[in-house]
């Protein structure tokens, strides 16, 4: 596949932070490519079940063309990390941050501080 370059002017247009914007498009991207792996596992379950437990010596190092078939058309789709894009952009979600909160300093990082003073 060939590489296609994106617009961060698109990107930041919904939020001000270009780097939360990437991360969350990130995530969705392995959501995406996570659901797919599943799906292509359970597809492709019944294939690896047959070569592990042949049922003849010919069976063992046989290809199966609808194994094939599914590999391909899997290959053939576009990568997550675009359609992960291409659903931002087209508003098919969006992402908030939780509140930010202040960490909670130990005693013993007082303890310290006041040691120094």
């Amino acid at each position: 596949m060939s590489v296609k370059p994106v617009d961060l002017n698109k990107l930041r247009s919904a939020h001000e932070n270009l780097y939360e914007t990437v991360v969350a498009i990130s995530k969705r991207a392995k959501e995406i490519h996570d659901e797919e792996r599943a799906d292509l596992e359970e597809k492709l379950l019944p294939y690896k079940e047959m070569i592990r437990n042949p049922t003849s010596e010919s069976e063992s190092d046989k290809v199966f063309p609808e194994q094939i078939a599914i590999s391909l058309e899997y290959e053939t789709r576009e990568k997550a990390s675009q359609r992960a894009i291409a659903g931002f952009l087209g508003h098919q979600y969006d992402y908030t941050l939780p509140e930010s909160v202040e960490p909670v300093k130990n005693q013993d990082d007082e303890k310290n501080e006041a040691d120094r003073d």
